[in-house]
This record gives C-alpha cells, sequence and structure tokens, in this order.
C-alpha cells in the first residue's frame, strides 16, 4: 500500500505539492484568528460540585460572571479608609458606571468593609464586575483600563480573573515567538550537521512550517464547539516542530540513501515512502493514540490539549506522506545542492566502527556502515550485566524526588513576577485581609423559608460548626454577624434580627439578605488564611465532612474546591489512560515487529526514562534547585496537567526511536539469525538519525523551557530531559543490554499470533538489495523455532537490485 502511494506520489507530484500548500495557505488564515477563540480556563471538573455550585451562583446570584480587581495605592499615605481618599477613588472609576459592559462596581464606599483596605491603609480596592464571559472579557480590559483616570498621588494596576487571563494571553503568544526564534536555528544547524545540505536541511524546516498553521487552523473550527485551552497553541508549536522535524528527517536521509544506491528518483521515492513513510505512519499514530488518551479526561483543559496534540500528530505524518515526497520528486538528486563542509565527521570513527563489528564477528567481512554506535553496541554487549544493573539503580534514583509530589493547580503565579497583574494580585493576597478575596463557597438549600426561626437556628448551627474547623478565619453571611468591634453576635440576638419586619433590621442586614439569600438557598462564606494551599484543600474537604443538619444540604464550591475535584477527577480517570496507552503502544509494537516480548521491553524502558524524568521535575520546579538558572519562582508544588502531558507525549515520541531502531535490528536478525550482530547493525545505521532527531526534539523542547508561564516552562524541561534520556541511555546503552540478554527470546510469539501478523502484514521490514547491507560471513542463518520470524513481506520479497556496472 505505501508502495502504490510512493509511485502515485512520484506521478503526481505538483499536483501533490501544490494541494498540499494551497491547504496550508488556507489553513494559515483561520490560524491566525485561533488565540482568539481560546480560553485561559477549563481548570475544572464540569460534574464536580465546585462546578454545580458555581452554576448557581451565577443563575440565582448573579455571580461567577468575569471581574476585574482594581487597586489603588497611595505611597506615604495610611487614610484609605477616610471619605477623602474614597472620594478620589469614586472618581478614577465615575466613568465606569455608564459602560454597558460593567455589571457593577463594588468597594469599601459601598459595603464598608475592611476587606478593601490594606492593613498599612495605603491601600485600597474595588471590584468591578462585567456583565461578558470569561473568554469575552479579555478583550475588554484595555478599554476599561483607558476608562480609569489614576488619582493624583496613586498608582493603579489591575487584577482579577480578566487581566490576568489577558496577562497569560499575551505571555503564552511572547513565549512562543520566543521559543520559535530560538529552536529553528538551533534545528537548522543540526539539520546541516546531519545533512550536509542546505536543500536537504531546509526541507524538514518547511514541512514544519505547513504543518502547524494547519493544525491550529483545525483547532479554529474545533474551538467553535468546544471548550480548548490556551495551552493548546503551544503544545502544537512544540510538537509540530519536533515531529514534523524528525519525521522529514527520517524521510529525507532514507530518500538520499536510496539514491546514493544507484535507484532512480522514481525507486528511491517509493521506497521512502514504503519504508520510513510506513514507520513515520506508525510512529505519527502511536503519538497520537498516546494523546488521544487525554480525552478520557473530563477537565476541558486536559481533554484540549489531547485533541490539539492528536491534530498535529495526523497533520506531520500527512505533510511527510504528501508534500515531502513530491518535493523529493521534484528535487531528485538536487536534495544535495548547496553543500555545508561538516568539521565534525572524521573517518576514524568509522574505522573504529568497523573494528568493532569485526570483534563481533572476526569471520565477517567489513561492512559499509559502522562508526561509533558499533563500537558503543559493541561494548555493551559485551559486558551486558556490568552496564545494565548501574544504569537501572541511576534511573531509579533519579526518580525518588517524585515520591514525594505535591499537585496543584495554577494561578496568578504561574506569570512571571514582573507582570503587573501578577504584582497586583500578590498585593491583594499579601497586603489586605487575607482570604478575602478567595473564599469557599458553600451553598446551603433549606426546607422552607430560610428566615424562619427553625430554619435561623438550623443555619446559625451549622455556621458556628464551619467556624469551629481548624484554618477557618470567619464565615461571613447573615447568619454570623459581628458588633461594630468586630466580636461575633449572640444566637439570641442574630435570631430576633433575622426574623424581624424588614423595616425593623439595620439596612446594611437587609443588604446581606438580598445578596446571599435566593428563595431557599443561602450562600454562606467561609474565610481561610491561607487560600490556594493544601490547607485550603484540606479545608474544603473538612467542610464537605460536616453533617449541616436535619432538613439542610450543602454544597461546597470556590477555586480551593475547584482544585480538589479537578484533582479528585484527575487522580481517578489516571489509571483508566494510563492503561489505554499502554495497551495500546503494546499492541502496535506487537503488530509492528511480531514479538511478545518486545512490546513489554520497549514499555519498561520508556517508564524507566519517564520515572528518571519526572523525578527531575519534582526536583527543579517544586523544590526550586535551579531555579535562579532558569529564571522562576518555585510554586512549592507540581503542575497537575503536567505529569499526565509529559506521560502522554512521551511514550507516543519514544516510539520513533523504538521502531527506526528496531526496523532495522530486525532487518539484520532476518538476514543474520544473530541477535548481537542484529543489534550492532541497527544502532550503526540509526544512531546518526536518531541522534540528529533527539538534538531536534530536545533543543524545541528546551526552548520552550525559556519560557515565562511556569506551565509551559516546566512541561518543555521535563519533556527535553525524557528525550535525552530517552534517546541515549535508553537506546545507546539499555536497548543493546537487554537485547543481549534476550538473545533470540526478543524474538518469541506464540505459533499463531506470529502468523496472524504475519498475515496482518504490518511486520516492517526495509529493503533486501540496499547496496551497503553488511556481510558478516555467516551464510544463511539456522532456522530458530524458538524465535521464528515471518517470512519478509512487501518490498523485502522482491528479487535483489543487479548490482550496478
Amino acid at each position: 500500500m505505501f508502495a502504490r502511494w510512493g509511485r502515485f506520489v512520484y506521478r503526481r507530484r505538483r499536483w501533490v505539492a501544490a494541494l498540499a500548500v494551497v491547504v496550508a495557505a488556507v489553513s494559515l488564515t483561520f490560524a491566525s484568528r485561533t488565540s482568539s477563540v481560546l480560553s485561559t480556563g477549563g481548570w475544572y471538573d464540569p460534574s464536580s460540585q465546585s462546578q454545580k455550585v458555581a452554576a448557581q451562583l451565577a443563575a440565582d446570584f448573579g455571580q461567577g460572571g468575569s471581574s476585574m480587581v482594581v487597586l489603588f495605592t497611595a505611597p506615604g499615605r495610611t487614610d484609605a479608609a477616610s471619605p477623602a481618599f474614597q472620594a478620589q477613588i469614586g472618581q478614577a472609576v465615575a466613568g465606569l458606571k455608564s459602560d454597558p459592559r460593567v455589571a457593577s462596581v463594588v468597594g469599601y464606599a459601598q459595603t464598608g468593609s475592611k476587606a478593601f483596605i490594606s492593613t498599612s491603609g495605603n491601600a485600597s480596592w474595588v471590584l468591578v464586575n462585567l456583565s461578558v464571559s470569561e473568554d469575552q472579557a479579555i478583550s475588554v480590559v484595555d478599554g476599561i483600563r483607558s476608562e480609569i483616570h489614576a488619582p493624583s498621588g496613586m498608582t493603579v494596576a489591575l487584577t482579577g480573573s480578566a487581566p490576568l487571563a489577558q496577562a497569560q494571553q499575551n505571555q503564552s503568544e511572547a513565549d512562543l515567538s520566543q521559543a520559535e526564534s530560538v529552536s529553528l536555528p538551533i534545528a537548522l544547524f543540526i539539520l546541516l550537521l546531519v545533512f550536509g545540505s542546505l536543500v536537504a536541511a531546509g526541507l524538514p524546516l518547511t514541512v514544519a512550517g505547513l504543518t502547524i498553521p494547519t493544525a491550529l487552523g483545525i483547532v479554529y473550527f474545533v474551538a467553535q464547539h468546544t471548550l480548548m485551552s490556551i495551552f493548546v497553541t503551544s503544545v502544537i508549536t512544540m510538537l509540530g516542530l519536533a515531529l514534523a522535524i524528525d519525521y522529514s528527517l527520517f524521510m529525507v536521509s532514507r530518500f538520499r540513501e536510496e539514491l546514493a544506491c544507484g535507484a532512480t528518483v522514481e525507486e528511491a521515492v517509493e521506497r521512502t515512502v514504503a519504508t520510513s513513510g510506513k514507520a513515520v505512519t506508525f510512529s505519527g499514530t502511536a503519538v497520537a493514540i498516546g494523546l488521544s488518551g487525554l480525552i478520557l479526561f473530563r477537565a476541558p483543559t486536559i481533554s484540549s490539549m489531547g485533541i490539539g496534540g492528536a491534530l498535529i500528530a495526523v497533520c506531520s505524518v500527512v505533510y511527510a506522506l504528501t508534500f515531502l515526497p513530491a518535493v523529493l520528486s521534484i528535487l531528485g538528486p538536487r536534495v544535495e545542492r548547496l553543500r555545508v563542509p561538516n568539521p565534525f565527521r572524521r573517518g576514524s570513527a568509522r574505522a573504529a566502527g568497523v573494528d568493532a563489528m569485526a570483534e563481533l564477528a572476526p569471520e565477517a567481512a567489513v561492512p559499509a556502515g559502522g562508526g561509533l554506535w558499533a563500537r558503543i553496541a559493541a561494548g555493551v554487549m559485551a559486558r551486558p550485566v556490568v552496564v545494565l544493573v548501574p544504569i537501572l539503580a541511576m534511573l531509579l534514583a533519579f526518580g525518588i524526588p517524585f515520591l514525594g509530589e505535591k499537585q496543584g493547580l495554577p494561578g496568578a503565579d504561574v506569570l512571571p513576577a514582573t507582570s503587573e497583574a501578577r504584582i497586583a494580585w500578590d498585593a491583594i493576597q499579601n497586603d489586605f485581609p487575607a482570604g478575602q478575596s478567595q473564599p469557599i463557597d458553600v451553598l446551603v438549600k433549606v426546607q422552607g423559608d430560610p428566615l424562619s426561626a427553625a430554619n435561623v437556628a438550623a443555619l446559625q448551627a451549622y455556621s458556628e460548626r464551619l467556624a469551629s474547623l481548624r484554618g477557618v478565619a470567619a464565615v461571613s453571611g447573615p447568619f454570623s454577624l459581628t458588633n461594630s468591634a468586630g466580636q461575633p453576635l449572640a444566637m439570641t440576638q442574630v435570631s430576633a434580627l433575622l426574623t424581624a419586619p424588614p423595616s425593623q433590621r439595620p439596612a446594611a442586614l437587609n443588604g446581606m439578605l438580598a445578596a446571599d439569600v435566593r428563595g431557599s438557598l443561602v450562600h454562606l462564606q467561609v474565610i481561610t488564611p491561607a487560600p490556594g494551599t493544601q490547607a485550603a484543600q484540606d479545608l474544603v474537604r473538612s467542610i464537605r465532612a460536616i453533617n449541616p443538619g436535619p432538613g439542610i444540604s450543602a454544597q461546597v464550591g470556590g477555586l480551593d474546591a475547584s482544585t480538589v475535584d479537578f484533582l479528585d477527577a484527575q487522580n481517578a480517570q489516571l489509571p483508566i489512560a494510563i492503561v489505554y496507552i499502554l495497551a495500546a503502544m503494546a499492541l502496535m509494537l506487537l503488530l509492528q515487529f511480531g514479538s511478545v516480548v518486545l512490546p513489554i521491553k520497549a514499555v519498561v524502558m520508556t517508564m524507566l526514562s519517564l520515572t528518571a524524568s519526572f523525578g527531575a521535575l519534582v526536583w527543579i520546579f517544586q523544590d526550586g534547585n535551579l531555579s535562579q538558572f532558569l529564571g522562576f519562582q518555585a510554586p512549592g508544588m507540581t503542575i497537575a496537567i503536567v505529569p499526565i502531558l509529559m506521560f502522554s507525549i512521551i511514550f507516543g515520541l519514544s516510539m520513533d526511536y523504538e521502531v527506526l531502531l528496531l526496523s532495522r535490528i530486525q532487518e539484520a536478525y532476518r538476514r543474520t539469525g544473530d541477535t548481537r550482530l542484529a543489534v550492532a547493525d541497527g544502532l550503526a545505521r540509526t544512531g546518526r538519525v536518531i541522534t540528529g532527531a533527539a538534538l531536534i526534539m530536545v533543543s524545541v523542547f528546551a526552548a520552550f523551557g525559556l519560557a515565562q508561564i511556569i506551565v509551559i516552562k516546566s512541561l518543555g524541561i521535563g519533556m527535553a530531559i525524557a528525550v535525552l534520556i530517552d534517546a541515549t541511555i535508553i537506546r545507546a546503552l539499555l536497548v543493546p543490554a537487554t537485547m543481549r540478554l534476550l538473545g533470540r527470546a526478543a524474538w518469541w510469539a506464540p505459533s499463531r499470533l506470529s502468523g496472524l501478523t504475519g498475515r496482518v502484514g504490518f511486520s516492517h521490514v526495509e529493503t533486501d538489495y540496499e547496496c551497503d547491507a553488511p556481510d558478516y560471513g555467516l551464510g544463511e542463518p539456522a532456522p530458530d523455532k524458538r524465535g521464528e520470524l515471518p517470512a519478509p513481506r512487501g518490498l523485502a520479497n522482491r528479487p535483489p537490485k543487479p548490482a550496478a556496472s
């Protein structure tokens, strides 16, 4: 099938190339608008209790819409609560009252609450409630900012949900631009070292330039129907650069190899698509399957990244099988144009590789390959246990910090410390009464009138039980009243006030009842001095564990409750996603190589690289090591979605190297029947390409480690470490060691299963007529009943190509 596709592309090369460019150009028009339809939200479980509370507060209490906080600071003053100070603030925000996008402006002047006055008395803030959604609010922040006039002697700063969301969006775009400007020149340099030709090196970058806009254009339409996170653009760009360049690297390398063997351009394209094209398709499918496991999560942030990641994997494969072979068909031998000298190539390395091959098989003829990688393989397989045991111990030791992982969700602290929205938010948290800006919402439902004597008594008792919990500073609501000195009123006094006719109640109490009581629903707020911490999450669980009393039900919401629900949902769905990803990867490797042992080995190897990289992730970003060098403030936790994202992406990406390496090893094993020679041959043939591909991926991911938003920074650094470990320690050391110890058992499968995989035809064997195929002088390998492989299929069954005259 792939050979036929290669022939088709060659014969319609100009049409195929033109169509691919047109599709990318059309997609670019929509890709440029993608950021406008993405959301900074999605950090919640839609079916959770906290989201039900948020929906109820929005529907019945008019709360939950977007808002912004305007912070007024007057250095040197201590009279923020004075009428003069508040009058200046009133004049500054007077223009907002006539703005149709503003629902209300609430501050100290309207409520008299000390929550709006800083502890030092030099600052005050007002809450601007907006009549637009969270995502629409991003576009109105600048307009509202222009309507606020800073009073003389005061500074004005905006924070809250809308300004923070706008800051995240702007910072994400700046981080993307920076990562692209850093990674692309590095990728070009590595490609020049690998290919030695400017034309060949430019092809992978061209494919990436077509793939990313196409995927973003599709995301634009997907976002019209489901919530897509703003971080999807970073994931698509990060993976798009890595995958498109890697797949093109494999394809172009194979095409040049076929031309060097004397094939015509048509034959070279056909064989390239039939071999490397098939491997690329398998790899892209593996990446897409791995990332599609994220769709199993209910949280929109996680599921949207899974959608975006799967789309970029599919687009990378599509362009690698259409545009790239079409352009190669047009270029032909001109792919070698504009040669660039490579000062790192030396003949001695190749000679050393030949000597290493000879050590494995002294009677073998000198192979036309080899080099450093064959020498490494020979050294490892000479002492596999000596190599295997310390490396396993080292990788497991690197993973020890992961045992102390503490997960959390990002807040304002994802932004750099120099961001205005971050600075103002930190001031609200640190300089004002603790917990007032981020309370825990408790929505209580009673039977009948909440202001009846029986319900008032029950609600008072429930409020007192809440106030007695450890970590509660106060319970805000009409059933927990205080006197002018801030002391709580007795239950009898509160009951008398609430059951009195409205005309006999204080005006402030009527205002509280109007705000916090709707029908049989009552809204209470629990104030904790440490919002956004593990203690606040524990408090949420304690509140939910309290029995509110007979005839009363309570639900808990707010940001801390949303975090608890998000983490609980993620942890509940995590085992299902892991089993799905592992089973899918193992099944694909089974179909690819017809072995039961190799998929298990591949899964274990990838888990080892992930263990070490997860430990590094916690050590760096949770514990704060290297924080000054990398330029971030440690949040004291690991961003919840980063480990599962790394797990899904790295499992897919590791299939790149696994398939490329094992395909060559399998080909050599079919030819020689000797696992030692097969491993040395496979590593010698693929080591340079795998190293180049890994260096490109590491440079791309590390470039995203320069991001200011810690979610993207930690994801980029974590994946760079994982790929580096996978492509070096795992592929160069552990794979030869384990293959040497397994021997022929590595290829074992039950006879019926082996026959099935052979009939399916997924088994990947490269052509047998390569002009530089080593001849080890061993003759035909003896049949191995324990590990007999099915006969090669497809191109491998063609007669050998006649030797060039």
